[in-house]
């Protein structure tokens, strides 16, 4: 890349809201960088962008070496600028938290948390050195209150909330804006395996364009976080307001504890 096109680089691209987004940046005239470890679909994603306008390579972000290996690619083909990092790579696992096989809570840690926060000290010398930059860390509704069936995938929602306060003050200083989106449940392949009880329960009704619409504005928004849907913000003003007996009562209730 060799002209003054704004860049963005797409942590889980290959599939649900981080090949919504590619799609997206591209179709405004970003240059897109795809990072995954599903190395075929980001292939068959940048082929449709043009290579003109992406670059791809395999990313596993429980790997700092993986991690730091992409960012120097990404970083050779634009010249070492980074406009936006979107922090999208997540993964879930739902049931009764003591049932749970602790392998896949390990690796909602390791992924959600650990690879958060790993991709972000390895983008912050791109960022730092292009004006302006810009930082979304995907989070979730289910950080507003922890979710039952979802104990450990709310609570590393939890941390990507506050990380993301914590570094929109602390990386002020240097220009960059860091900020988070929380979307309700989205309809992609996260969701493919949720199969408990409270399920029916749970609005699912916002799709990976519509959070990429709202990822590509919250670029020129100066706000800390960014909740989405009427139902998510909703139930983010009567967290506020309501005392907390009564907001875990709801809880409860909306996840079919009654």
């Amino acid at each position: 890349m060799s002209d003054n096109r704004k860049t963005v680089f797409i942590t889980g691209a290959s599939r649900g809201i981080g090949e919504a987004v590619a799609k997206l940046f591209a179709h405004h005239g970003w240059y897109v960088g795809l990072y995954s470890p599903e190395v075929e679909q980001l292939a068959a994603i940048s082929s449709g962008i043009g290579e003109e306008q992406s670059t791809y390579k395999f990313l596993d972000v429980r790997d700092k070496v993986s991690i730091d290996e992409a960012f120097a690619h990404f970083s050779a083909q634009t010249g070492g600028r980074l406009d936006v990092l979107v922090n999208n790579a997540g993964v879930l696992a739902n049931g009764s938290f003591e049932q749970i096989d602790p392998i896949e809570h390990d690796k909602i840690i390791d992924i959600n948390i650990k690879g958060a926060t790993h991709v972000l000290q390895s983008a912050f010398p791109l960022l730092k050195s292009t004006s302006n930059s810009v930082v979304i860390n995907l989070c979730s509704a289910s950080s507003i209150h922890g979710w039952p069936q979802l104990a450990v995938y709310s609570a590393s929602k939890f941390y990507i909330d506050g990380l993301s306060e914590a570094l929109n003050i602390e990386w002020s200083q240097y220009g960059i804006h860091v900020t988070s989106i929380k979307p309700p449940f989205v309809k992609s392949t996260m969701l493919d395996n949720m199969s408990f009880d409270a399920s029916n329960k749970m609005t699912v009704d916002m799709t990976p364009e519509q959070v990429a619409n709202a990822i590509l504005a919250a670029v020129d928004s100066d706000k800390v976080e960014h909740i989405l849907g009427g139902d998510a913000k909703l139930w983010a003003f009567i967290n506020k307001c309501m005392p907390r007996s009564l907001r875990r009562k709801i809880v409860r209730s909306k996840a079919g504890y009654v």
